[in-house]
């Protein structure tokens, strides 16, 4: 059944920031809590972890309220951003902790058994005799979830796991975080789109107190339902674009600058004329070279290039819009001033009305209200 938390309040002083949130996590899932830095993700965490007590509502562990259960007598680990290991304990005593202060009686045989398979899992075993001051900031975080798994608990709660860590270091852990926890209900809190892209079965994205959308990955990225979801869930983030609908030769264009216009025809009934719409488009979304018919070009100046791994990011300028699009192996190098024709497919498009911000048309077709 999961973790359920149901409209759960949280303030310090004036400043509230769960309001009344409802959620369901799935059980043995990977699921992410995103949203920007300092919208409450780690205050929801700890609150379904038991660490920090709800103004209001109530937390469920597979049905039963265990909103007033301390959290010593929860089947929960936390893994922190920082890398909380006991300095004066060996890396090997470290993971082996929790079964030493556990209620079950482990042999030291069952003890040392548990230790050498979890730090094979995490790669830590030829550290094991090494003090916490002696590893590498990898190591130390992999010594700290090492003994959060090793506990064999329900539920693990993740805080920011990778954050101290070096761009090599955080790729490496994503893969094999998602491995060795599989099987076990995980929450985990990240500001990183990546982060939840990579390693989660399901997300839910935080705004203003609330979970304003929680699915499986896929359908909370192919569907983002609010202007703030659509650009925060991708990597680079989704370009946004605001333009009015106004028609031309009969046919109606949502009209973004004075030659950037893209035909939503059969979509009318979704639209009203002249209002105002902000239209979203994945970096991913926009090319270089045309790869269908129906794509719409424009000019656009390079500002600049951002390269990460085998991709690169060209920041665009196409009169008042600055645009992201990703290049994959680019063919010739592109440098800043020189101007590159852009192409965008229409079919690619999500539409938001700017007032609500609420999804209206998403890749050509429209959304049910």
């Amino acid at each position: 059944m999961g973790i359920k938390v149901e409209n759960i309040g949280k303030s310090y002083g004036r400043k509230i920031v769960l309001n009344n949130l409802s959620m369901e996590v799935p059980s043995k899932s990977f699921t992410t809590l995103l949203a920007p830095t300092g919208s409450g993700k780690t205050t929801l965490l700890r609150i379904m972890a038991g660490i920090e007590k709800p103004d209001r509502g109530r937390v469920l562990y597979n049905g039963i309220d265990v909103t007033d259960v301390p959290v010593q007598k929860r089947s929960i680990s936390m893994v922190y951003q920082q890398f909380i290991n006991y300095p004066s304990l060996t890396v090997y005593e470290n993971v082996a902790s929790p079964l030493r202060v556990s209620k079950e009686r482990y042999s030291a045989r069952q003890i040392d058994e548990r230790v050498q398979e979890v730090a094979k899992l995490l790669k830590i075993g030829h550290v094991l005799d090494h003090l916490p001051e002696e590893l590498s900031g990898g190591e130390k975080q992999r010594t700290a979830i090492a003994r959060a798994l090793i506990k064999g608990s329900d539920f693990i709660f993740l805080d920011e796991p990778l954050a101290n860590l070096d761009y090599k270091l955080r790729e490496e852990l994503r893969g094999e975080l998602k491995t060795v926890m599989k099987g076990t209900t995980i929450v985990y809190a990240t500001p990183e789109p990546i982060d939840a892209l990579s390693m989660s079965s399901h997300i839910g994205y935080l705004n203003k107190g609330k979970i304003v959308q929680f699915g499986t990955v896929h359908e909370v990225y192919t569907l983002p339902l609010f202007v703030d979801v659509g650009h925060y869930f991708n990597d680079p983030s989704m370009n946004m674009m605001e333009g009015r609908l106004v028609k031309e030769g009969g046919k109606p264009f949502i009209s973004l600058t004075g030659d950037l216009k893209i035909e939503t025809s059969g979509l009318e009934e979704h639209l009203a004329e002249h209002k105002t719409y902000i239209v979203g488009v994945r970096p991913q979304d926009l090319s270089i070279m045309p790869d269908r018919v129906g794509m719409v070009s424009f000019e656009a100046e390079i500002d600049f290039t951002e390269i990460v791994g085998s991709s690169t990011t060209l920041h665009l300028v196409h009169g008042d819009l600055n645009l992201g699009l990703v290049v994959h192996q680019p063919e010739k190098s592109h440098r800043r001033g020189d101007t590159i024709t852009v192409y965008l497919d229409p079919q690619r498009v999500y539409v938001y009305e700017k007032d609500s911000e609420k999804l209206v048309i998403a890749q050509g077709e429209a959304v049910p209200a």
